[in-house]
């Protein structure tokens, strides 16, 4: 069993760790971390390494995770598909995967783990993985297997044609989407599958 934080459209060492796990879980019931992958989606825009961050709403200390809600006070998810689609329109299979996403970015879903859950599929669904989504009914200290504070660094940092490389050198570990917008299917090779 190996216990997973739920990121915002995670790496690409989180996808490769995850990939690897045997009976992986999803942790929902953790103190929610602020200023972590859970609500920071890192990508390549025209401008170098960008972070979209899902603002919350305020929260008393030590809130679980399935309890933290997304702040719609401000329009974060037109400003999220605006930043992916001005870092990845030019990418070769952005077309190809954009409608699994967009619809994503015009729904409100009320708590982060759900949206992030949402992200977590629609990626899997491009990937044509069929992998477990169990959640945790509780938070319980686990001996090996606890991944819930790692930084998930590559396994194999592969490289590839990333989109604006005529201006940036090249950029590892950013949000599985990047990869699955530059190579399409062949992001199962990088992510070990």
């Amino acid at each position: 069993m190996a216990v997973f934080p739920v990121f915002y459209g995670g790496s690409i060492g989180y996808y490769q760790t995850l990939l690897k796990a045997t009976n992986p879980l999803f942790e929902v019931h953790e103190h929610y971390v602020k200023q972590s992958p859970r609500t920071r989606l890192e990508i390549l825009s025209p401008n170098g390494r960008q972070k979209l961050v899902i603002p919350t709403r305020k929260t008393g200390n030590r809130k679980p995770m399935h309890a933290v809600e997304i702040s719609y006070e401000e329009n974060w998810q037109k400003e999220h598909w605006k930043g992916l689609e001005a870092a990845y329109r030019r990418s070769p299979y952005f077309e190809y995967y954009e409608d699994r996403f967009v619809e994503l970015y015009k729904h409100k879903t009320k708590s982060l783990v759900e949206f992030n859950l949402e992200i977590h599929n629609a990626i899997l669904n491009c990937l044509r993985l069929d992998l477990p989504s169990e959640l945790t009914e509780a938070y319980e200290d686990i001996d090996g297997g606890d991944l819930r504070k790692s930084k998930f660094p590559l396994i194999n940092a592969e490289l590839y044609i990333q989109v604006f490389e005529d201006r940036h050198p090249f950029t590892a570990n950013l949000s599985v989407l990047d990869a699955l917008f530059n190579l399409g299917p062949s992001t199962l090779g990088l992510i070990g599958q």
